[in-house]
Protein backbone atom coordinates (compact mmCIF):
# COMPACT_ATOMS: atom_id res chain seq x y z
CA UNK A 1 0.00 0.00 0.00
CA UNK A 2 1.38 3.38 -0.62
CA UNK A 3 1.74 5.69 2.08
CA UNK A 4 -0.71 8.86 2.14
CA UNK A 5 0.55 11.59 -0.91
CA UNK A 6 -2.02 14.52 -1.63
CA UNK A 7 -1.16 16.77 -4.35
CA UNK A 8 -2.07 20.46 -3.23
CA UNK A 9 -3.60 22.89 -5.70
CA UNK A 10 -4.90 26.09 -3.93
CA UNK A 11 -6.22 27.53 -1.18
CA UNK A 12 -10.38 28.39 -0.90
CA UNK A 13 -11.91 30.40 1.63
CA UNK A 14 -11.57 30.12 5.92
CA UNK A 15 -7.96 28.54 4.51
CA UNK A 16 -9.16 25.30 3.32
CA UNK A 17 -6.79 23.80 0.87
CA UNK A 18 -7.96 21.75 -1.87
CA UNK A 19 -5.93 18.87 -2.97
CA UNK A 20 -5.98 15.80 -5.06
CA UNK A 21 -5.18 12.46 -3.29
CA UNK A 22 -2.48 10.26 -5.04
CA UNK A 23 -2.56 7.24 -3.10
CA UNK A 24 -4.85 4.67 -1.48
CA UNK A 25 -8.01 6.29 0.88
CA UNK A 26 -6.28 9.15 3.32
CA UNK A 27 -8.63 8.93 6.58
CA UNK A 28 -9.26 11.78 8.74
CA UNK A 29 -7.05 11.92 11.14
CA UNK A 30 -3.65 11.14 9.15
CA UNK A 31 -0.60 12.91 10.24
CA UNK A 32 1.59 14.42 7.18
CA UNK A 33 5.38 14.82 8.00
CA UNK A 34 6.48 16.16 4.55
CA UNK A 35 5.99 18.67 2.09
CA UNK A 36 7.22 18.16 -1.00
CA UNK A 37 8.09 20.45 -4.62
CA UNK A 38 8.60 18.91 -7.74
CA UNK A 39 9.11 19.87 -10.84
CA UNK A 40 8.12 18.28 -13.88
CA UNK A 41 9.94 18.61 -17.09
CA UNK A 42 8.76 17.46 -20.99
CA UNK A 43 6.04 16.18 -22.28
CA UNK A 44 3.30 14.70 -20.05
CA UNK A 45 3.57 10.77 -19.66
CA UNK A 46 7.37 11.02 -20.92
CA UNK A 47 8.67 13.41 -19.04
CA UNK A 48 10.62 13.46 -15.55
CA UNK A 49 10.37 15.01 -12.48
CA UNK A 50 12.83 16.95 -10.41
CA UNK A 51 12.36 17.20 -6.49
CA UNK A 52 12.97 21.01 -5.67
CA UNK A 53 13.06 21.03 -2.01
CA UNK A 54 11.35 18.98 1.11
CA UNK A 55 10.07 20.57 4.23
CA UNK A 56 9.57 18.71 7.83
CA UNK A 57 6.12 19.36 8.67
CA UNK A 58 3.65 18.32 11.45
CA UNK A 59 -0.41 18.79 10.15
CA UNK A 60 -2.71 16.87 10.94
CA UNK A 61 -5.78 16.15 8.53
CA UNK A 62 -9.08 16.67 10.80
CA UNK A 63 -11.82 17.21 8.53
CA UNK A 64 -12.52 16.45 4.45
CA UNK A 65 -14.64 18.42 2.88
CA UNK A 66 -16.51 16.65 -0.41
CA UNK A 67 -19.35 18.08 -2.25
CA UNK A 68 -19.65 20.16 0.66
CA UNK A 69 -19.95 17.69 3.09
CA UNK A 70 -17.87 16.38 6.07
CA UNK A 71 -15.59 12.81 4.78
CA UNK A 72 -14.11 10.28 6.94
CA UNK A 73 -11.57 9.59 4.18
CA UNK A 74 -10.16 11.11 0.71
CA UNK A 75 -10.57 7.73 -1.87
CA UNK A 76 -8.11 7.24 -3.50
CA UNK A 77 -7.96 10.13 -7.06
CA UNK A 78 -10.80 11.99 -5.52
CA UNK A 79 -10.06 16.08 -4.59
CA UNK A 80 -11.66 17.45 -0.98
CA UNK A 81 -11.20 20.28 0.79
CA UNK A 82 -8.33 19.44 3.76
CA UNK A 83 -8.48 21.12 6.80
CA UNK A 84 -5.15 20.93 8.82
CA UNK A 85 -3.90 21.45 12.10
CA UNK A 86 -0.65 22.01 13.53
CA UNK A 87 2.60 23.06 12.48
CA UNK A 88 4.01 24.01 9.07
CA UNK A 89 1.05 25.23 7.47
CA UNK A 90 3.05 28.76 6.70
CA UNK A 91 5.19 26.83 4.60
CA UNK A 92 2.40 25.01 2.84
CA UNK A 93 0.37 28.25 1.89
CA UNK A 94 4.09 29.61 1.07
CA UNK A 95 4.92 26.24 -1.43
CA UNK A 96 1.19 26.53 -3.03
CA UNK A 97 1.07 30.58 -3.37
CA UNK A 98 4.35 30.60 -4.76
CA UNK A 99 4.45 27.94 -6.87
CA UNK A 100 5.43 28.29 -10.80
CA UNK A 101 3.97 26.76 -14.01
CA UNK A 102 5.28 23.12 -14.05
CA UNK A 103 5.60 22.68 -10.27
CA UNK A 104 3.58 20.61 -7.89
CA UNK A 105 3.29 20.54 -4.34
CA UNK A 106 2.58 17.22 -2.19
CA UNK A 107 1.66 16.52 1.38
CA UNK A 108 3.44 13.27 1.85
CA UNK A 109 4.04 10.90 5.32
CA UNK A 110 8.01 10.66 5.42
CA UNK A 111 7.99 7.38 4.26
CA UNK A 112 5.98 8.24 1.49
CA UNK A 113 7.83 7.10 -1.71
Amino acid sequence: MKSPDIFLDRIEARGIIVGTNNAEEVPVGTLFTLLVKIRHEGALGSGHRNELWSASISLRLTDSIIYRKSAPVIPRGWSAGLVLEGSGRDVVEAAIRDKQHGEFVHLRVADAA
